[in-house]
Parts: C-alpha cells; structure tokens; sequence
C-alpha cells in the first residue's frame, strides 16, 4: 500500500498560522463543510498502485468518509495515461503501473474527476533516486513515562545509510514491524451449542500468531547543507518490553523513500502537529500545504499531497534479547466458576487459581485461547526463519 497516514484528514484539518500569540482557528471550526482528502503516491515498490479519496470529518468525531465514483489517472510529462479504478474497497482506486514507466527524472501528477464534475490536480513531481539503506540495528535503552519515578526499557532502533551527489537530499522512512505473539492457553476444554467438549490433547493451531503493523510514526530527514549525503544513527522507533512484541521474534523493515524538497517540507509540517508539543502560547502548528488543488481555482486546495519515490529498504530480525525483563507483560488468567454459567457460547475452560495454592475449574475468553483474535495470523511469514 502507498498511502499516508489514515488519520491524515484529522491531522491536516486546515490548521491556519497566524502571529505567534494569536490563536489558530481549524478550518472546521470555520466551515463545517467537509474538505476533500486526497492520499497517495506512485513509488518503485510494485506495479500496484493506490489512491484513497474521502472527505474529512469533524475533529471530535473522526472518521473515514470515503468518495466513490472519481475518475483517477496518474499523466506523466511524457505524455502517458495510467488510469485508476474503484476496487470494492470504497474510496480506494487502483492502478497498474509497470516498472518500466516508473522512471527516474520523469516527472509525474494526478488527475482525479470528481462525481460533481469539478477536477482536482496535483503539480508534476519528479521521481529521484534513492540510496540504499546501509544498515538497520538496535541498542538497549530505557525511556522516562509520566510517572518520573519509573522508566519503561527496550530496544531503540536505528538506521545508517550513505548517499552521494547523484541522490537528493530529502528522506522519510516507513516502518513496517511483525512479531510473533502466544496464546495464555491452548484450547483443550469447551462448551458450545452441541455440548462441552475436552480433547485428548490439547490443540495449539492457533496458539502462536504472527502480526503485521504499519508504524504510524512520521520520520523524516534532511541532508541539505551537510557536508555529505549520508547519515549514521539516525533515531527510529523504540519497542519497550512491557508487552509480547519483543518477547519472541520481531522483524523491522525499513522502507527508505527519496522526497522531493516540497513533500519533505509536508511530511515535516505533518510531524510537527502530529507528533510535538503544539499550543496557543509556545509552539504554534505549522502550516501542512499540500500539491493537490482544484483547477478552476488554485487557491482551493484538498487535504493530502501526492508524491512520486524510488523506494530502498532493509529488514532487521531480532530475538532472544538480553537485558529485558519482560516483568510487565501482561497474561490471560482464568476466573475460578462461582454460580450459573454465562449464557455466551462458547464458553472455554482452563485451570484457575483456587486462592489456596490448588487450581480449580475456571473460564476464560475467547481471546485468550485464540490468538488470531488479536489481529493476528497463524501463518508464519516467508522469511521467519531466516538467520
């Protein structure tokens, strides 16, 4: 998928700067009419591509409105058309792209037709290429919390990578995590409508998942005036270990994208208001422009930017980790039965503490017994078990 941030019509609500001691008014706040939303981008990752159209919601009541029934298509400054269609996915319109016209120094821009007939269009933006990324790693580390009397430990990650005169000078990473997590139980003994059940053994297909996650976190870099194109160490996420996420196997994949000097400054724009410190008095919200605006009137623009990258990444897979605890992971527990069963079906039993050092008979959730319920998938990823 090669789109921003789901919650972006939240984030980019229209948020006007004005003086620094002056408050800001969200475009909501102002005119309730909802605003188009425009996300995506055309990138070197596959033939595939995406373009999600909505319209914003209000800030207190956020929620994805989507826009079916857009003529889209993707012009590039040669002259070629790549349409795109509405999937069965509402708002999201997809487009075939072969990697043979997804070329660097052409330059790119979208066209969508919206069903009242008004046009919406992006500016041309060039494609540039993109180092490789040169290294992914961790070290141990411990953040303070709220609580200035405690700190939370885990893994802060980072990455390196090495550019030279023939790349640009922006960059913004995509962090892709998968780890595997446990049941607290394997299902063993249950009640359905047809009776209650007890295996000879108990069955643990569907005691370990394995979960997938886009990071929502926005990261990005300028190289622009330092004295090579490169960097080492640069801060990404940090994974504590009071959850499963660690506790097992965890892959990081790094998705390194080239940006042009206006998308970098939208993807900065965007982190700073969704990601620091904004208020009335202290640091006041940046301006988020995007590049997609109405043709009959430019000064009319959509929420959201469409951009063009060459896409570089790398995967780290860690396990075993010393120095975590993993003290504070929390686990399912089985309530001892105390009267008349639940009437939900079914119902799963496992051994519960007896509060005297013996165990009793006890229910416990569904969730607990059945990972895929947490999100996640029994079929473990490709490269797993890769060294």
């Amino acid at each position: 998928m090669k789109t921003i941030n789901r919650n972006l019509f939240v984030v980019l609500a229209g948020m006007l700067l004005s003086s620094c001691v002056e408050r800001y008014f969200p475009a909501m706040e102002i005119n309730s009419k909802p605003q188009i939303v425009i996300e995506g981008s055309i990138t070197t990752e596959g033939d595939d591509q995406e373009i999600v159209i909505s319209e914003s919601s209000s800030l207190d009541q956020p929620k994805f409105t989507p826009l079916s029934g857009c003529n889209v298509r993707v012009e590039d400054d040669k002259g070629h058309r790549f349409p795109f269609f509405e999937s069965n996915n509402a708002g999201h319109y997809h487009g075939m792209i072969d990697e043979e016209s997804v070329i660097i120094g052409v330059h790119y821009r979208l066209f969508v037709q919206m069903p009242n007939g008004e046009n919406y269009i992006s500016k041309f933006e060039e494609l540039l290429p993109c180092p490789s990324v040169d290294s992914v790693y961790f070290e141990l580390d411990s953040k303070p919390t709220d609580d200035a009397n405690v700190t939370e430990d885990g893994l802060q990650f980072f990455i390196d990578f090495k550019g030279n005169d023939n790349y640009g000078h922006f960059f913004r990473w995509q962090l892709v995590e998968t780890y595997e997590y446990h049941s607290s139980q394997p299902l063993e003994r249950w009640l359905d409508k047809d009776g209650y059940h007890k295996l000879a053994g108990p069955d643990y297909s569907n005691y370990v998942c394995y979960k997938t996650d886009n990071l929502s976190d926005i990261f990005v870099l300028s190289t622009e005036g330092f004295t090579q194109n490169s960097y080492k160490k640069f801060r990404l996420n940090f994974v504590n270990d009071h959850t499963q996420r660690l506790l097992y196997k965890y892959s990081l994949l790094v998705k390194q994208y080239s940006l042009s000097e206006e998308a970098y400054n939208f993807w900065r724009n965007l982190k700073k208001n969704n990601q620091e410190t904004v208020d009335m008095f202290g640091t006041q919200p940046a301006k988020v422009t995007g590049n997609i605006y109405n043709e009959n009137d430019t000064t009319h623009l959509a929420l959201g930017y469409f951009s063009v990258s060459s896409v570089t990444s790398k995967r780290i897979l860690i396990h075993s980790i010393k120095g975590l605890s993993f003290s504070k992971v929390e686990y399912c527990k089985a309530q001892p039965i105390n009267g008349p069963l639940p009437s939900d079906r079914p119902l799963y039993f496992a051994d519960a503490d007896n509060g005297q050092g013996g165990t009793v008979l006890g229910i416990i959730s569904e969730e607990c017994i059945i990972c895929k319920l947490l999100g996640g998938t029994t079929l473990k990823p490709l490269y797993w078990d890769k060294k």
